[in-house]
């Protein structure tokens, strides 16, 4: 809470991202450089066709694609919370973090990052891999679903 004013992070972002994946390898890698003071998360809305277009990174890849396997709500293996919110809103109950990498100055990123592309998925890939195999089974989608952007805060 103390930091609460300094860092304007939404809760649902510490709690699905920084809080339990704080000393993470993937986070602390590919973000773990970022100076939090200079970021800012929006809730925003995306189409499906701008998050078939977000990149994941390398390491899950495998992962994503696994989840879009699923065929219907029936082989989701997320909670029984989870799976009722998708059949009854047609979209995830807690928006995903994307981070909008044209914002940041990509000339001091570290090597070892792996941030390419405009829009990269920084947490959510079991969503995201479910909103493309709800999509892939032909079930409603609502056109637009929220998300966290993270980006740098124009100063």
């Amino acid at each position: 809470m103390r930091l609460k004013e300094r860092f304007s992070i939404p809760f649902d972002v510490l709690k699905q991202w920084l809080y339990c994946l704080f000393y993470d390898r993937n986070t602390v890698t590919n973000y773990g450089w970022l100076n939090y003071d200079k970021i800012e998360f929006t809730l925003i809305d995306l189409s499906l066709n701008e998050l078939k277009n977000v990149r994941i990174i390398n390491n899950f890849k495998s992962y994503v694609e696994e989840r879009t396997k699923a065929e219907g709500y029936c082989q989701l293996t997320c909670t029984e919370k989870d799976k009722k919110h998708w059949q009854q809103f047609n979209t995830w109950r807690i928006p995903p973090i994307i981070l909008d990498v044209n914002s940041l100055n990509m000339s001091h990123k570290p090597e070892h990052a792996d941030i390419k592309g405009d829009l990269q998925l920084v947490e959510g890939h079991t969503r995201l891999g479910y909103l493309y195999a709800i999509s892939n089974s032909k079930f409603y989608l609502k056109d637009y679903h929220k998300v966290y952007l993270m980006r740098k805060r124009n100063m």
